[in-house]
């Protein structure tokens, strides 16, 4: 009873101690609104009606000097009409008419409450706060970390695609490269002519600017080189059709001609044998005989004037001409990986760089001489090794533009930064090169997109380091696209199989970083691709699906060609696992069960059911692979792939078929142990040596 008393009590005395506290805190408030005042810089106490009227009464800025706002008026709980003098609508002169806050007026009041304490501030200060210096840096430092909040979100972006991030590439950073040539390899696999024109609008949508054309053994050669062109290569006409498709689109065309290494084509003919470095390899040119000169004066002759407009009137109307002129502005004359040099009798006393460069002095010497207007490009790899003093001495730095390629992911491994400094010594300018395609694998089927993607990435980025070195910058980056390693090798990624690599690296080449938004990113529309269905799932994910089989669902030219190969591919390498798998992992069909006829049947049943499988699916395949090549090749380029690349995946399931049937035939089986084979017997090797 008592402590409820003394509760009770306990709470009144609370109640009225807050009271007390609450009305006195008003009455502070009450009395700041209408005795604050502010004093000048004499120490003189201005009242609130001085500070709304100004001192004498004036109003505010008037004659007295003095400039005073009221800070009511700054706070904004009054109207501005209400300084006016006879204008004060129920107040007295220079009294002050409070505004009931209403929706409209709320944020004008705000407004003014924060301009109102700025501009205090200043008074207070005697000078303003934030000066032209001050909004400058101000200014830059909020576009600084709008930038760096784009960056942050586009490399964000990059990493949910798959896409490699690199240091300085990205939105808003430099120009793309000027030139973007797309290398076509025709060596051994032309394509026809009209999938050619079929290809060429879509490389100038993705930003191409030019062709760089390697023949090889497809160029109608005639007279004494009749002999090395193949006998599928294309017609004069087919050349004028391209070459005339490439003017029409603004397409820089470069012819490619080999003139001191991968000469094969050449020098495997009988005819020519005697050109070359070493006997039993047909692979370089021997530079010290004056009859490689006269062949290769014979070749560039013939693939130059043929590219040259006064040859070719027919190729367009005279006006569409006199647009398109110059028609031929440089040429290549390769001159990498020259493996075999200074081992004939004729060169092996002479030092292997100088009989290099001399060489290559003597070939842009006599371009120079036939067609001075002609720039001249040759393959880098062949100086790398090369000094300073050696490069300025030849003379090549006025005569060549070197294309310095590498197709890894880090470009600086091969070429070092002594390397750019010593090029940029000797040569004005440079060219690049990356690879969309036969870089990785001379056996491969897809190219594996995010390497290529990458490597045209860092390409990028080392051309914006490395391109101030040269006194006229670096000229431009080629997308290779190797057909065959060589001219003896088989073929590799086939051109239709690769559009979609080149499609990605082109289109990140001619804007200078990778565009992550596919509406404004023309890979999808170039390649006729179903816009994306969904926002959640990026519209490329290269980290799950490095070949992209997502283009599968496009229909670009060859794109039957291209799931074709993606069909083909999974059927590959379930082919190749299962095969190492019987004979490998499991313990009734290896080696050993077949050369000694010893297994049982009913094992060899349960590890045959997969073999009918698979050799039933790649047999259809192989039905439908030369007429889904015909679009684009002839029946000597089909039947080469299908021989190279689905043929011995048969023959293995239909051999491995032929073995299974065998063993179950027996029956019977001997008692162990079984006579064993001695390998060297069996492999004719002297077991002592």
């Amino acid at each position: 009873m008592h402590s409820r008393l003394l509760m009770l009590l306990w709470r009144r005395k609370m109640l009225l101690l807050t009271s007390t506290l609450l009305f006195l805190l008003a009455l502070w408030f009450w009395g700041f609104l209408y005795t604050t005042h502010v004093s000048d810089s004499g120490g003189k106490i201005v009242s609130v009606k001085e500070l709304v009227m100004g001192s004498g009464g004036n109003p505010a800025g008037g004659s007295s000097g003095a400039h005073h706002e009221s800070l009511l008026q700054r706070l904004g709980f009054y109207d501005d009409a209400s300084l006016d003098d006879g204008q004060a609508d129920g107040a007295g002169a220079g009294g002050v008419k409070f505004v009931r806050p209403t929706g409209s007026t709320v944020n004008r009041i705000r407004g003014k409450f924060i301009d109102g304490w700025e501009s205090i501030l200043q008074d207070r200060d005697g000078k303003p706060s934030n000066s032209k210096q001050e909004q400058a840096k101000r200014k830059s430092a909020e576009e600084l970390r709008i930038a760096v909040e784009k960056q942050n979100h586009y490399e964000h972006e990059l990493k949910k695609m798959g896409v490699p991030v690199i240091a300085g590439i990205g939105p808003g950073g430099h120009p793309p490269p000027v030139q973007r040539l797309v290398h076509l390899d025709l060596k051994g696999a032309p394509p026809k002519v009209s999938y050619l024109k079929r290809l060429m609008p879509i490389m100038k949508t993705l930003g191409a600017t030019g062709i760089l054309l390697e023949y090889e053994d497809m160029f109608p050669y005639s007279g004494v080189l009749s002999s090395i062109s193949a006998k599928n290569a294309y017609s004069k006409d087919d050349i004028l059709e391209i070459l005339k498709t490439a003017f029409s689109l603004g397409l820089n065309v470069i012819p490619l001609v080999q003139t001191f290494g991968h000469l094969e084509f050449v020098l495997k003919l009988q005819e020519f044998q005697h050109l070359r470095e070493v006997e039993d390899a047909p692979q370089a040119l021997c530079p010290s005989q004056n009859a490689s000169m006269v062949f290769l004066e014979e070749m560039l002759d013939q693939v130059i004037e043929f590219h040259t407009p006064s040859q070719n009137m027919n190729l367009l109307h005279k006006e569409d001409i006199e647009k398109l002129t110059p028609k031929l502005t440089h040429i290549h004359i390769g001159c990498d990986e020259v493996f075999q040099i200074a081992q004939c009798n004729r060169c092996r006393n002479r030092q292997k760089d100088l009989l290099f460069l001399d060489h290559i002095y003597n070939v842009a010497t006599m371009i120079r001489k036939k067609w001075p207007h002609l720039k001249i490009i040759i393959w880098d790899d062949m100086l790398r090794h090369m000094s300073i003093d050696t490069l300025q001495t030849s003379g090549i730095g006025k005569l060549v533009e070197p294309m310095i390629w590498v197709y890894a992911e880090d470009i600086y491994k091969f070429i070092q930064s002594s390397t750019w400094d010593k090029y940029a010594n000797v040569f004005t300018t440079a060219w690049a090169a990356s690879a969309f395609k036969g870089a990785h694998g001379e056996a491969l089927i897809l190219p594996p997109i995010r390497r290529h993607l990458e490597n045209t990435l860092r390409w990028l980025a080392v051309m914006q380091g490395e391109g101030t070195r040269f006194t006229n910058g670096i000229q431009g980056l080629a997308l290779t696209g190797w057909q065959r390693y060589d001219h003896f090798a088989i073929l590799c990624e086939l051109l239709p199989s690769a559009l979609p690599s080149l499609a990605v690296c082109l289109s990140t080449a001619s804007r200078g970083y990778f565009d992550v938004n596919p509406k404004t990113n023309p890979v999808l529309s170039s390649l006729t691709c179903p816009e994306p269905t969904s926002e959640r799932h990026a519209w490329v994910e290269l980290h799950k699906d490095s070949v992209l089989s997502t283009f599968s669902r496009c229909m670009f030219p060859g794109s039957v060609i291209y799931r074709f190969m993606l069909r083909l591919m999974t059927l590959m390498t379930e082919a190749k696992e299962y095969i190492d798998e019987v004979k490998n992992k499991r313990g009734w069909l290896t080696e050993y069960n077949i050369r000694h006829n010893f297994s049982v049947g009913t094992r060899v049943d349960d590890l045959l059911g997969e073999d009918y499988h698979l050799l039933n699916s790649i047999t259809n395949l192989a039905r439908n692979a030369a007429s889904t090549l015909a679009d684009v090749y002839d029946h000597w380029t089909s039947g080469e792939f299908i021989e190279q690349r689905i043929f011995p995946i048969m023959a293995e399931l239909k051999n491995l078929e032929r073995i299974g049937e065998s063993l179950k035939k027996r029956k019977t089986w001997p008692q162990r142990p079984l006579p064993y084979v001695k390998p060297f017997d069996a492999l004719g090797i002297d077991e002592k040596t």
